[in-house]
């Protein structure tokens, strides 16, 4: 059944699927790259953060962490249009975690090489099956 929308309620309307569709796909990106970091003292993969607009934060100290689940947005609550988002990971060790040539990757599900990489290819097909979901659903 086709759903009725004013004419003037059309840019409301698109610009709450589009950040639907946002929002969506930086909490599954930030999912995916917690569950395929190595671990060892889970400090790498609790240490991903999203920034708005900057990839600021800080770096969590040394202990041992849970698998994090939790998105941790910095300095804002949540993803509008019109901003820039970008998910990062401050720690010293984390281009050689991402590159694969730590040793503490072996064996791991991001062991590999280019696996951040990946993460963001595959990203960007699920944006276009999630778009064309939207746009079947609306």
């Amino acid at each position: 059944m086709a759903r009725n929308i004013k004419i003037t309620e059309i840019g409301d309307y698109c610009k709450g699927n589009l950040e639907q569709l946002l929002r969506s796909a930086v909490l599954q990106t930030d999912k995916r790259l917690k569950k395929t970091s190595p671990v060892d003292t889970g400090r790498f993969s609790a240490s991903w953060q999203v920034g708005e607009n900057a990839a600021l934060g800080g770096i969590k100290p040394p202990g041992n962490y849970t698998t994090p689940t939790e998105i941790e947005r910095l300095g804002y609550q949540q993803e509008k249009l019109g901003n820039i988002y970008s998910i990062h990971n401050n720690l010293p060790y984390a281009e050689a975690l991402a590159r694969g040539s730590s040793k503490k990757t072996s064996g791991a599900l991001g062991g590999q090489g280019g696996w951040v990489e990946g993460i963001a290819k595959d990203m960007q097909g699920w944006v276009r099956e999630n778009a064309a979901r939207i746009g079947r659903e609306s």
